[in-house]
């Protein structure tokens, strides 16, 4: 019976460990996820304080380092209106994209309104 007994409490310990290490997985996936889209918005608003200034700003950046990741910045469309699109890559390969339909106002400082936001598509 005591051999049971301590086969069965075995179990169950083996059993709440892996459910807490899949959890621990899970939530891991979540923060480097989040990572990923964090960084692809701070290069979505550095494109932003770009047009800001310079409302013909079409450049984008490669690679631009930010927050142990880095991010890729497009730039399309004609004045008035354009489309950014900003992809980043964190150090453990999670990739995010967001893109943004925008309108740049026609004096200084350009105002940006978003028409669409597009995430992960």
């Amino acid at each position: 019976m005591v051999v049971f007994a301590i086969a069965l409490m075995t179990t169950i310990t083996v059993g709440i460990m892996v459910m807490s290490t899949e959890e621990l997985m899970l939530m891991q996936n979540q923060l480097y996820a989040a990572q990923a889209m964090c960084t692809a918005e701070a290069g979505l608003n550095d494109a932003f304080a770009q047009i800001r200034t310079s409302s013909s700003w079409t450049t984008g950046f490669a690679g631009k380092a930010f927050n142990g990741g880095t991010y890729d910045v497009n730039v399309t469309g004609t004045l008035p209106t354009r489309t950014i699109t900003s992809t980043a890559t964190t150090s453990q390969g999670y990739v995010a994209r967001l893109a943004a339909d925008i309108t740049v106002g026609t004096s200084s400082p350009y105002i940006i309104r978003i028409n669409d936001l597009r995430i992960n598509e």
